[in-house]
């Protein structure tokens, strides 16, 4: 007679997702801090080369951090010569934030490195077990997404 299993208890999905996070968060931290930077650092470099020229808020919406937080990530990259700042010629209390083309070239070194971890990763995957991992997840995204928060 096969062995039956219980089903894994939402608790258990749920640690098995934030593990996995957790799993791809500090091997992008090693990516990073090989180039000098804070996982903090790259995401703001990362929102700027995806989006181009942004408005310090527009950072600090996208990384879902206070505009505070932004003013020194950006002081960071500045001193490091990865982006440079600009007054909008529009409305002079906001800053506009741009790479730089060395912060350019260190963002997509990062990205390949990235990409090469995660084509490696998911290269033991089947296809069909790709499209299904990411429909579970588009999946669990949406639900999240559409939950009420209290």
């Amino acid at each position: 007679m096969p062995e039956r299993t219980e089903p894994a208890s939402a608790e258990e999905t749920y640690n098995a997702v934030i593990s996995t996070q957790r799993a791809i968060k500090r091997a992008t931290l090693v990516l990073v801090s090989a180039q000098a930077l804070t996982h903090p650092q790259y995401q703001a470099l990362r929102e700027i080369a995806k989006n181009g020229a942004m408005l310090m808020r527009e950072i600090s919406d996208a990384m879902l951090v206070t505009p505070a937080n932004v003013t020194g990530i950006v002081d960071r990259l500045e001193e490091k010569g990865l982006i440079t700042r600009k007054i909008s010629q529009g409305d002079r209390r906001a800053t506009i934030v741009e790479l730089t083309p060395e912060g350019r070239a260190v963002q997509e070194r990062v990205a390949k490195k990235q990409g090469e971890l995660v084509q490696r990763a998911l290269g033991t995957f089947t296809a069909d077990e790709q499209r299904t991992l990411r429909g579970l997840l588009q999946k669990l995204q949406r639900e999240i997404s559409a939950l009420p928060i209290r």
